[in-house]
């Protein structure tokens, strides 16, 4: 099977946003809900991949990343070499901007880790 010529690499962050969001998905509405919530959270991010570019319409919120809304939540990434980067995982209801400027070091050294990879 071919690889997708765009592809998204989630940072531990990311992951531990996702794994978050599909818990508490999970106590709210039930399993299959909540994997269908998450699905569509990995959709959005395959199409930042291939169409990274889309990110700069929000970019004024989440310099110097980009940001993607994804249901209820935003996406908030950067590119790399491979591809693009998954920071974060935010519910649009969050302070996108202080949250941003708060993780902004970690966020680069995570871009850095994902950069060296193959």
């Amino acid at each position: 099977m071919k690889e997708p010529a765009a592809r998204f690499f989630l940072t531990r962050r990311a992951a531990l946003d996702l794994r978050s969001i599909h818990a508490h998905s999970r106590r709210e509405w039930g399993n299959e809900v909540a994997n269908r919530y998450v699905a569509d959270l990995y959709a959005v991010m395959q199409d930042a991949a291939e169409n990274p570019e889309v990110g700069r319409l929000r970019w004024h919120r989440s310099a110097p990343f980009l940001m993607v809304p994804a249901q209820r939540h935003f996406v908030i990434y950067d590119l790399i070499p491979q591809g693009i980067a998954a920071l974060t995982v935010q519910h649009q209801v969050r302070d996108i901007e202080a949250l941003i400027a708060e993780l902004t070091p970690a966020f680069f050294a995570e871009i850095e880790r994902l950069s060296r990879k193959s």
